[in-house]
């Protein structure tokens, strides 16, 4: 299962990459294959001149689709989002729900996408 949250909870002492390659360390994958794999990670969700940044040094959605890289590097069966987009404006809402449901459809992954917001719920 992977599991993203409202606020992110991504490792201020870690670059983007390093954020991302966690599961994969916690599972003993060797360095290698857990560089290469966050680096598609982040390739996919748009992020592949930001593998090296901090999160401070992200915006806000920049951050949470390092926190949606970090659920799928673990090849998870089922994605749990929990107001993953609540604290972003408008239209970098838009933007990143849009760019969820193709992750999600394209990875075939079954996602449990929690909101409050009717729009969201409605269209997403």
């Amino acid at each position: 299962m992977g599991m993203v949250f409202q606020s992110y909870s991504l490792f201020p002492n870690m670059t983007a990459r390093d954020n991302v390659a966690f599961g994969l360390q916690l599972r003993h994958q060797r360095s290698v294959a857990r560089r290469k794999r966050a680096d598609e990670l982040l390739e996919l969700v748009g992020l592949s001149e930001h593998v090296t940044k901090y999160p401070h040094q992200l915006s806000g959605g920049q951050q949470q689709r390092v926190a949606l890289a970090r659920a799928l590097a673990i090849e998870p069966q089922v994605l749990l989002l929990d107001e993953p987009l609540s604290a972003l404006d408008a239209k970098v809402r838009a933007v990143l729900r849009d760019q969820i449901r193709s992750l999600q459809q394209r990875l075939a992954i079954t996602t449990v996408f929690v909101t409050h917001d009717q729009e969201e719920a409605l269209n997403g």
